[in-house]
């Protein structure tokens, strides 16, 4: 693994996309199962955080690696988040809701 001082500017560009890709592509494949069993607007929510959130790890990710650990990460954040807000919308807390 090299620091990236002697990458040539097409090199690090490539390398930016590769991890970029690795860290926002298991977001969006979460996305797209929550688009297609009818979640649309969850489906949203979740690849505009996903692609934000991925685009912070692919910034500060040093491997491809590196970025497609942090991206399965955010995904199930991502999951246990839809999950946590579905308990709170079947479960209010003010009783008689």
């Amino acid at each position: 693994m090299a620091d990236g001082l002697l990458l040539t500017r097409k090199e690090r560009i490539r390398s930016f996309w590769s991890r970029f890709a690795a860290g926002v592509g298991p977001a969006l494949a979460v996305a797209v199962v929550a688009l297609a069993i009818g979640g649309g607007s969850t489906a949203w929510a979740i690849a505009i955080f996903g692609i934000l959130i991925g685009l912070v790890v692919a910034s500060s990710a040093r491997t491809v690696r590196g970025a497609l650990i942090g991206g399965l990460v955010v995904a199930g954040l991502l999951v246990a988040f839809q999950i946590v807000v579905a308990w709170f919308f079947t479960h209010p807390i003010v009783p008689g809701s």
